[in-house]
């Protein structure tokens, strides 16, 4: 009888799986977090769709194992140090199998449009409660309004997470002057919001698509999948920064100085916290935020879980490329950029990019994701030829 029931409900499990996503994006673009009575009782729902998806999804006798295996790790450390970020979004990544993944950032990304302007004008007009914060800024501190979120920097992460849907969802759809309106919403946000890692990195995003459309136009090919390729290493290099420039700058003054006028005080932080923990093997009791995903990992997961966590990542960039997935490769490679000055990148509500470690994970069809943008089609054309 059980059998016959998982059988008939796994017919709605990409629905299931709609309902548990979309609702997570729903919660952090209206400006919740997990301290409200609201989002707990959301979750709560929302998680119960994630479950009823993981349980009537097939999954391979081999995948179980590594599954089994890293939710156990995840949940040990949850038991330890109380640190969740990491257990959702995996089991996110996981319940996606058989899901199509172009659907959801086509969804979210309406819903984030709609319910992140919403919470912003509602602020603006005073319909709701725009707290204000006093945050450094370089050298100074500055007063700043949340607009509806916790912090000014949560405002401008949902608006840079629209514009990243709009390109996963949209690809080579866009044209240049949608990437020049973005860019004028993002230095005027900017004005009002004083995020400087947000536009940061923002502008690498627009330079590194940039480069990508110059090499497309050029049609070297080769050349073009060295660009590529060279994006693997992001994460391994920002991974390297975020233990070797605490280090460096707590041994040289004025490399000090440099890092906390342009880090805000990040490397520092981190400097006080490494000197004491080493490599940890399972999570640090207490848990501590980091405002640098990498560390953050490191800290509150443990050396095991970071490696996995660093393993996958790299091996789904390569993935991409392999697969002709050249926005995707961009993507997931400024992300990488962003989880060195933030920890909202190891969140699956908020970077829904991390979807894309489906196809790596459980293959093309599994992951039911569209297959690559013009360019791609071209390399096919020619190889046809």
């Amino acid at each position: 009888m059980l059998l016959e029931f998982r059988r008939k409900i796994s017919q709605y499990q990409e629905t299931m799986y709609m309902v548990f996503i979309l609702l997570m994006v729903a919660l952090t673009s209206a400006g919740f977090n997990s301290e409200d009575k609201l989002y707990k009782i959301v979750f709560i729902f929302a998680a119960l769709f994630l479950f009823l998806k993981l349980i009537v999804t097939d999954y391979s006798i081999k995948e179980i194992m590594w599954m089994a295996v890293i939710v156990l790790l995840l949940g040990i450390n949850f038991l330890r140090n109380g640190e969740r970020t990491l257990l959702l979004t995996v089991l996110g990544i996981l319940g996606a199998k058989n899901v199509n993944i172009n659907k959801i950032f086509l969804y979210a990304l309406w819903i984030k449009v709609v319910l992140t302007i919403g919470t912003i004008s509602l602020a603006a007009a005073g319909i709701i409660e725009n707290e204000m914060v006093t945050l450094p800024k370089g050298d100074v501190y500055i007063d700043l309004y949340c607009f509806g979120y916790l912090q000014p920097n949560i405002a401008y992460a949902n608006l840079f997470s629209i514009f990243v849907l709009a390109i996963l969802a949209y690809r080579d759809k866009l044209k240049w002057y949608i990437y020049v309106g973005f860019s004028l919403l993002m230095v005027g946000a900017y004005k009002i919001l004083v995020c400087r890692t947000g536009l940061l990195v923002w502008g690498v995003l627009c330079v590194m698509f940039l480069i990508y459309h110059i090499l497309k136009r050029s049609k070297n090919r080769q050349i073009m999948k060295g660009y590529l390729a060279s994006l693997c290493l992001a994460p391994v290099m920002l991974a390297v920064l975020s233990f070797v420039l605490p280090l460096w700058g707590a041994n040289n003054e004025a490399i000090g100085r440099l890092l906390t006028h342009f880090l805000t005080g990040r490397m520092r932080i981190i400097h006080e916290y490494l000197k004491d923990v080493g490599i940890l093997v399972l999570g640090h009791i207490p848990r501590q935020d980091f405002d640098n995903s990498y560390f953050h990992i490191w800290y509150n997961y443990g050396s095991i879980l970071f490696f996995i966590f660093m393993f996958v990542f790299i091996r789904s960039i390569w993935y991409c490329i392999r697969k002709k997935k050249n926005y995707e490769v961009i993507i997931l490679s400024v992300m990488s950029l962003y989880a060195f000055m933030e920890k909202f990148p190891l969140s699956i509500a908020w970077n829904l990019s991390l979807l894309l470690l489906t196809g790596n994970i459980f293959g093309e069809e599994a992951a039911l994701q569209t297959n690559g943008n013009s360019l791609d089609r071209e390399e096919k054309k020619e190889d046809m030829q």
